[in-house]
């Protein structure tokens, strides 16, 4: 389409971005609670669920945005197709708040400090470097540094939610292919409600069991969630991890234990079992039957619709390293993260299932 171009949101400063809002040129699609949860200053609210009923005036170029994507993408099609001039901003609020939060710490111009505490917790599986790193920080005095290096790469995205929880700063997080290194500074701790605050529009989902129809079920909960306007995130954690996987023909060079478990576990969600009725797989196929009979959607489809309406999808590490799973073996739209991550994403939720 001649009229629809895609760019990535970070392409624009912040400045940048206010000001198409101050024409009305930028468009949020997300929801109007997510929305009011926090938006880019002058950004005009057009929900993707009421878009093709309340247009913007065709006379400009608009900017599209949603939390990561998905949902402005589409968004952008149905406008062009209408003859709008759009360009579809990829990343969405996600990547410009995080890009935004780290330059409001780099403003603060914390730095690295020559006599900063250094520790290793190369080979420690999660949640052991957070707590670990959490016991090393309430030992230490307001103001001083903690280095850190951690093999498990989980911690890249629970140590920025621990920090956010806790209050404390990250001065420097790199990653690379053999480990994480952070450098945390402690700050002053001001009084506050541990208590978790609920709000209406948070679930979390715990999906442990790796059984087909568990996992539909935890899909169609999240699926009906998400379409209600709430914030979704699943923690897939053991055997919940296969309803994560590729369906690939080439299959992941694995020895010893790694290699045994992946002859008892399914190779796809369409491969995983039922709770009840198995019957060595015959029940599975039963129930594959007759859910097509009755037009049900297949586990690959709401993990499709799953996606497709941003809800967050969290590999647990710590699983995947003790049942010998490979990131390439796992869906390229999920997150890998540890407990410290499925906390913080809890404390935005008002309901929180395990199943």
């Amino acid at each position: 389409m001649a009229n629809y171009q895609a760019k990535h949101i970070n392409d624009f400063s912040k400045e940048e971005l206010e000001r198409l809002g101050e024409n009305g040129q930028l468009l949020d699609v997300r929801e109007t609670s997510e929305y009011e949860a926090g938006h880019i200053q002058y950004a005009y609210n057009f929900p993707l669920s009421e878009i093709e009923h309340k247009y913007p005036e065709n006379d400009k170029t608009y900017y599209i945005h949603c939390k990561s994507g998905a949902r402005s993408q589409k968004a952008s099609e149905f406008l062009a197709g209408k003859g709008f001039e759009v360009v579809n901003l990829d990343g969405g609020y996600s990547a410009f708040a995080e890009k935004n939060s780290s330059l409001a710490e780099e403003k603060r111009e914390l730095k690295i400090q020559d006599n900063r505490k250094l520790v290793n917790y190369s080979g420690m599986q999660c949640p052991g470097p957070i707590v670990s790193l959490n016991a090393e920080v309430q030992k230490m005095d307001a103001g001083k540094q903690i280095e850190v290096k951690v093999t498990d790469f989980g911690f890249h995205s629970d140590v920025r939610s621990w920090a956010a929880q806790t209050g404390h700063s990250i001065v420097e997080l790199e990653k690379s292919n053999k480990h994480i290194r952070a450098i945390i500074q402690k700050e002053e701790q001001i009084n506050k409600d541990m208590a978790i605050k609920e709000t209406s529009n948070g679930t979390t989902i715990v999906l442990f069991s790796g059984e087909l129809d568990k996992a539909l079920a935890a899909f169609i909960i999240a699926n009906g969630a998400r379409a209600a306007g709430r914030e979704v995130t699943i923690f897939f954690t053991f055997w919940g991890l296969s309803a994560l996987k590729l369906n690939n023909k080439e299959k992941v060079k694995k020895r010893g234990m790694e290699k045994l478990f992946d002859l008892f576990l399914p190779r796809t969600p369409v491969n995983m079992p039922i709770s009840k009725m198995n019957m060595l797989g015959l029940g599975n196929r039963m129930m594959r039957f007759i859910m097509k009979q009755k037009n049900v959607d297949s586990l690959p489809a709401l993990i499709d619709k799953a996606i497709e309406q941003d809800i967050k999808l969290i590999a647990c590490t710590m699983s995947m390293d003790v049942m010998g799973i490979k990131k390439e073996e796992l869906r390229s739209e999920i997150e890998f993260a540890g407990v410290g991550t499925y906390i913080g994403e809890t404390e935005k939720a008002k309901h929180n299932l395990f199943i």
